[in-house]
């Protein structure tokens, strides 16, 4: 009868522990999604670098888009930049959502522009 209530009990505490460390883990996922940074890009987009774990955040793809279609983009998800600024080929737009400035700096890669976002919290 011992032996009954025993397998019980540890079958019991096992699964209150697999419960545990499950709960354990969603929170350190969600933790990890809130502390990732989600920068849209083109749908064509060819991504060469993506470092967006954290601030600052930064994304780097080729595209067939445009220079006017990615401005147009970005005006769509971050609505009009602050400023606009080219030098040397490189077409910088800063926003500014929230905390967060917006770096978007367009250029041309032979037949392609190179795309390159950095969002880092405003001074």
């Amino acid at each position: 009868m011992k032996n009954k209530y025993s397998k019980k009990l540890s079958l019991f505490v096992s699964a209150v522990l697999v419960s545990f460390s499950t709960s354990i883990y969603a929170l350190e996922d969600s933790d990890a999604i809130t502390n990732s940074v989600v920068i849209p890009m083109m749908t064509n987009a060819q991504v060469f670098a993506d470092f967006t774990d954290e601030l600052p955040a930064v994304l780097n793809y080729f595209t067939n888009a445009t220079e006017v279609q990615i401005i147009d983009f970005y005006q769509q998800h971050y609505s009009d930049s602050l400023s606009q600024e080219r030098k040397r080929g490189h077409l910088t737009l800063i926003y500014q959502q929230g905390q967060h400035k917006i770096r978007v700096v367009i250029s041309q890669q032979n037949r392609k522009r190179q795309v390159d976002i950095i969002i880092e919290l405003k001074e």
